[in-house]
C-alpha cells in the first residue's frame, strides 16, 4: 500500500469520525446568516468590508480590528451592537444528516456565504503564515495530517470541507452563495453586493463603496488585534512557497480520489 493510499483511508475514517460529533450548525442558528470559510480565503477581508459597510449603514463605530468579530463575530462572540443584522462567520463543517435539503429546512438551518480560494494557494498561504509553529517542509506539509490534528488546516481539511459544503449547496443551492476568493479580488463590489442581496442586508451603493474604501490592506493591517498572534493580514512579501511536480501530482491524485465538489477548479484530477 503507497503512502497515498494510507491517507486516502485515514482520511475517510477520520471524516466519518469528526462528522458524526459535529453538532456545531444547531447553536448558530441565532442569526441572519453565515459565513462558512475555508482558511486563508479572505475572511478577514470579506468581514472587515462588510462589518464597515454596516457601520456606515447604521450609524455604529466601525470594526475595532481586523478580524471585525465585534459586527461579524463566531459563534461564541458576544452581540456587541444588536441594531445590527447578526451575522456569524466560522470555519466549521455540518453534521452529514445537515446536509440533506429537508434537514436545512427542518432545523432551521440559516442562508450560508462558502467563501473558496484554489486549495493550492490556500496551503501554500496557511504554510508561510504558519511554518515556524509546524516546523516542518513545505512538502511533508502539503500530504498532510488526515487525523487532523498536526495543522489548523491542511489538504485532508480542506477537502472534507468542500464535501461536507458542497453536499449541502448541492441539496439546497438557493440558501447559498459560492464566492471564490479569486472573483472576490477580481471585483469587491461585485461580490459584496451577492452577499448583501442573499443576506437582504439592505445597504446601499454608498455604504459598499464605504466598506470597499476603508479597507484596503494598510488599514487593516494597521487593527491588528494586541491580544491575538500578528499577521491576520499577510502581506505578500515573496515568501510564499513554490509547488514542486511531485506535491501537484499528490494534490491532483488525492483530489481525484477524495473531492466531491471541486466548485469550478481545476486541480488537474479531472
Amino acid at each position: 500500500m503507497t503512502p497515498l493510499h494510507r491517507d486516502i483511508l485515514a482520511f475517510y475514517y477520520h471524516a466519518w469520525r469528526r462528522g458524526l460529533g459535529n453538532f456545531a450548525l444547531l447553536g448558530q442558528r441565532d442569526c441572519v446568516g453565515q459565513i462558512a470559510s475555508m482558511h486563508q480565503s479572505g475572511t478577514h477581508w470579506l468581514k472587515f468590508m462588510l462589518a464597515n459597510a454596516l457601520a456606515h449603514h447604521y450609524g455604529t463605530p466601525p470594526p475595532a480590528y481586523n478580524h471585525a468579530n465585534d459586527i461579524i463575530g463566531g459563534p461564541r462572540d458576544a452581540v456587541v451592537y444588536p441594531s445590527l443584522p447578526r451575522l456569524i462567520s466560522s470555519h466549521s463543517m455540518p453534521h452529514p444528516c445537515f446536509t440533506a435539503a429537508w434537514a436545512q429546512r427542518l432545523w432551521r438551518l440559516p442562508s450560508h456565504v462558502l467563501l473558496l480560494r484554489d486549495l493550492r494557494d490556500s496551503l501554500a498561504s496557511n504554510y508561510a503564515k504558519w511554518r515556524a509553529r509546524y516546523a516542518v517542509d513545505f512538502s511533508t506539509y502539503l500530504r498532510g495530517d488526515p487525523a487532523g490534528r498536526r495543522y489548523n488546516s491542511d489538504l485532508w481539511w480542506t477537502l472534507r470541507f468542500m464535501n461536507t459544503w458542497g453536499d449541502a449547496w448541492r441539496a439546497a443551492p438557493a440558501r447559498f452563495v459560492v464566492l471564490r476568493y479569486e472573483d472576490l479580488r477580481a471585483d469587491p463590489r461585485a461580490a459584496l453586493e451577492r452577499v448583501n442581496a442573499h443576506f437582504a442586508l439592505g445597504l446601499g451603493a454608498a455604504d459598499l463603496e464605504h466598506g470597499i474604501a476603508a479597507s484596503d490592506k494598510r488599514s487593516m493591517a494597521a487593527r491588528d488585534d494586541p491580544a491575538r498572534p500578528p499577521g491576520a493580514v499577510r502581506v505578500d512579501d515573496g515568501d510564499s512557497p513554490t509547488l514542486s511536480a511531485d506535491d501537484r501530482a499528490y494534490i491532483a491524485a488525492a483530489c481525484r480520489r477524495c473531492l466531491r465538489h471541486d466548485f469550478g477548479y481545476d486541480f488537474g484530477h479531472r
